[in-house]
């Protein structure tokens, strides 16, 4: 969303806070009592300097099948990097973290299923109701549903089918979700932030425009397995970039290509502040482009 952590701390400072319509924001500050997150980070004396501060991997994250042992390795000298800067830091085992992609699967799908087919719930002032109708117009046109993205197909099908064979499964993934969330709480009072790899792998190339639906799924199979865990608990995650790697497939081998590899710093609920000042720190120190 931005070119660096800094500017990420001012769009942060623009757009945070209670918008007085989505009942999802309500237990957030009003706008102007928001923390000046750009003036914070601009004020420190030695923003490099992390002494004291405890940083903790996440072991889970890196043991998913899908990731690029390159990712790993480019997570952990980030880490080192860490070190180098004056921080603690250490593993932390979160073994729910491992379960977060099937639990923010039963809300992702069915619950997104149910909003574009009945709308939103909740106390909302707004609802998307012009959107939504498009939403359904694309369920009665073969047309536009062949158009549509595989993903977007995906929420549709997965989303009906457990809604009709799983009709609990919505109920239990949400109160997974707070278990989850309590578990991350509960390292968060050991460290000050967590780290994981944002993807587990580089970007990967486009199909071909008559691939089949699995070919495409299979271009993202494990993408959001260390992402979708923050989605559902709410803490606040930056992603930044660490490195550059060569992509494995597509156009671009051979060619010298590199891609971006990222790394989430999870923080506690309302203290995005000391997410920014982590970030802002490793950034200031790394010149990732030649990682």
């Amino acid at each position: 969303m931005t070119r660096t952590v800094l500017d990420n701390a001012l769009l942060l400072q623009a757009v945070a806070g209670t918008d007085h319509i989505d009942d999802r924001s309500f237990a957030a500050p009003a706008p102007e009592n928001i923390p000046k997150y750009y003036d914070i980070l601009r004020s420190i004396n030695d923003p490099k300097w992390l002494a004291g501060v405890k940083i903790g991997i996440i072991k889970e994250s890196l043991e998913f099948a899908v990731l690029d042992p390159r990712v790993k390795a480019c997570l952990l000298s980030a880490a080192e990097g860490f070190r180098k800067l004056g921080a603690i830091v250490d593993e932390v085992s979160i073994p729910i973290h491992k379960k977060g992609s099937m639990i923010w699967t039963g809300v992702s799908k069915v619950g997104g299923y149910l909003t574009k087919i009945h709308g939103s719930t909740g106390r909302r002032g707004h609802m998307m109701h012009d959107l939504n109708n498009l939403f359904l117009e694309s369920l009665h046109s073969q047309e536009k549903w062949e158009k549509a993205y595989v993903a977007t197909k995906n929420i549709y099908l997965n989303g009906a089918y457990a809604e009709a064979k799983y009709p609990a499964l919505l109920a239990k993934a949400t109160n997974l979700s707070r278990q989850m969330r309590d578990a991350y709480d509960t390292a968060l009072t050991s460290f000050d932030v967590l780290i994981t790899p944002t993807l587990p792998y580089v970007a990967t190339s486009h199909c071909e425009p008559d691939a089949s639906p699995l070919d495409q799924i299979k271009k993202q199979v494990g993408l959001t397995c260390n992402t979708c865990q923050f989605n559902q608990t709410g803490h606040p995650a930056l992603a930044m970039p660490i490195g550059m790697l060569e992509p494995l497939e597509g156009p671009g081998v051979g060619k010298g290509v590199k891609l971006p590899v990222g790394m989430q710093v999870i923080g506690k609920w309302w203290c995005d502040e000391k997410v920014l000042r982590v970030g802002y720190a490793w950034e200031l120190a790394h010149h990732w482009r030649t990682l």
